[in-house]
């Protein structure tokens, strides 16, 4: 029972707001990000997305930083590496809003597999805005949740209807600062 007791403390503890209200995001902050989505519903079987980020604050709240992006299916593969930038509403919660802007480099291959249309290899250049928010459960570690509009110079985006050069995907991670 003790163990127990001692548990339920120790994860409140980690998890409630009250102990500690606010996040600061001062400059010279480091932010590593980790976020991804799985489509089961995808035209090729599954579509697992991978989104990883490195970010320096050089100022309160303003992130400067690089992205590199997988997606990864049965017959296709896009690899987007890029820099990115986004400003953090930070507040009195643990809750902090944000948005994002990112500009990358895209690399779609793969094969026809089962897809019902031509599919060709394509390089382009990518402008990808971003909202979202993310929730801190102590001061180096938040969860987020982000939905993302891209738009490419070229068709790079594998769909049930064929290629295209926009998409919007929601992706969930985490967040560790240092």
């Amino acid at each position: 029972m003790k163990k127990s007791a001692v548990a339920l403390v120790l994860v409140g503890s980690v998890f409630t707001p009250a102990l500690w209200a606010g996040v600061s995001l001062p400059e010279g902050t480091q932010e590593f990000g980790l976020q991804g989505s799985l489509d089961l519903d995808y035209v090729d079987d599954y579509l697992f997305v991978l989104n990883t980020s490195y970010g320096y604050f050089i100022r309160e709240n303003w992130e400067i930083g690089g992205v590199l992006d997988v997606n990864m299916s049965d017959s296709s593969q896009q690899f987007q590496l890029g820099a990115f930038t986004e400003y953090n509403f930070t507040n009195t919660t643990n809750w902090v809003p944000y948005l994002g802007l990112a500009a990358q480099v895209a690399n779609l291959s793969g094969s026809d597999g089962d897809f019902d249309f031509d599919f060709e290899d394509a390089t382009a250049m990518t402008l990808k805005f971003a909202g979202g928010v993310k929730y801190f459960v102590n001061p180096h570690v938040a969860i987020s949740a982000e939905v993302n509009y891209s738009i490419a110079t070229d068709d790079i985006n594998v769909t049930k209807d064929g290629l295209e050069d926009s998409f919007t995907r929601f992706v969930f991670g985490t967040r560790f600062y240092f």
